[in-house]
């Protein structure tokens, strides 16, 4: 897996050991230009080809457009057929499906946002044995997008991911209407450990991930921030249990800082997103960068990040 970007690497690699059913990768205009940030930021030849890919998908990806006369499922399905196969011939989606050892695909995604309906892609990582049907994917997808109930498909994805039931339902059932969003709810029992001002500076890419976040790891709750993209149920005795088992597996093959960077930079993608939720101007995701140079180096394929002295001393 030395070619998947470092942060879907170590989560794909819990899924290896069986420790998580599932991981997966947003692809999208923020995820190209996270890479292509990452790449021109070490600035290696080694890294030539790898730009090359990232630029011939972004180009392709940015050029699709996809028109439905009228809101149906059955003119989704259409639409989401013919996305699909340019998805799938897109060099990313080539590159990432030979860089992990089992099932990988990409499926078009629909999602909700703003009053709108928009699509993108998302590459899923599973292990032969707990893989779906990429068709399943898609159907639940375009039923929930058509019918209005995003919650049962997030409930669908959470279970693909291998996320805690209790997290599942937890967030499924959460009662919107009350002050604070379950995503706020979630990060809570970190945010005395996350340096609010120093996120706020625009040049942190040259920052330790450290200043950051001290003193994170003296917060059992840390460990409940095992994956990208996740938010456990507060004080989740599971997600903590759970986190801990992907810490150490992760650990046996990795040496433990970069595993420490791991869910440091899932705490802080989840915190500045869970605060970002409640503006009105549609939440971005955290720049690579955002939490110091560490998190601009684990956009960078695990390869090159392992050739860094910091974590595997040289070699």
């Amino acid at each position: 897996m030395n070619g998947l970007p470092t942060f879907a690497a170590l989560d794909s690699y819990a899924v290896l050991e069986k420790e998580r059913r599932g991981a997966s990768i947003q692809v999208d205009e923020s995820y190209f230009r996270s890479q292509l940030k990452a790449i021109d930021a070490i600035d290696s030849v080694e890294l030539t080809k790898r730009r090359e890919i990232i630029t011939q998908s972004y180009d392709l990806y940015d050029n699709i457009q996809i028109d439905i006369d009228s809101f149906n499922k059955e003119n989704i399905q259409i639409a989401s057929s013919r996305f699909r196969q340019i998805l799938q011939q897109m060099p990313e989606a080539q590159y990432l499906k030979h860089s992990f050892p089992k099932t990988c695909f990409v499926v078009p995604e629909w999602l909700r946002a703003q009053g709108r309906v928009k699509y993108g892609a998302r590459v899923y990582f599973f292990r032969e044995d707990s893989a779906p049907d990429p068709d399943e994917i898609i159907q639940r997808n375009i039923e929930a997008i058509v019918d209005d109930k995003q919650g049962d498909f997030a409930q669908y994805q959470g279970r693909l991911h291998g996320y805690p039931d209790c997290c599942i339902d937890y967030f499924s059932s959460y009662n919107r209407q009350r002050d604070a969003a379950p995503e706020v709810e979630a990060v809570e029992p970190l945010s005395d450990a996350i340096n609010d001002n120093v996120l706020q500076d625009a040049s942190n890419s040259s920052a330790s991930i450290e200043e950051f976040f001290e003193g994170i790891f003296q917060l059992p709750d840390i460990y409940a921030f095992f994956a990208r993209e996740f938010y456990p149920e507060p004080d989740c005795t599971q997600a903590r249990k759970h986190g801990i088992s992907i810490y150490d597996v992760l650990c046996d093959g990795c040496p433990e800082t970069l595993i420490k960077d791991f869910f440091r930079i899932n705490a802080g993608w989840s915190y500045q997103m869970a605060h970002s939720i409640s503006s009105p101007i549609e939440a971005s995701k955290p720049s690579p960068g955002s939490f110091g140079r560490e998190h601009l180096l684990f956009h960078l394929p695990f390869l090159s990040v392992r050739s860094l002295p910091e974590y595997f001393g040289g070699s």
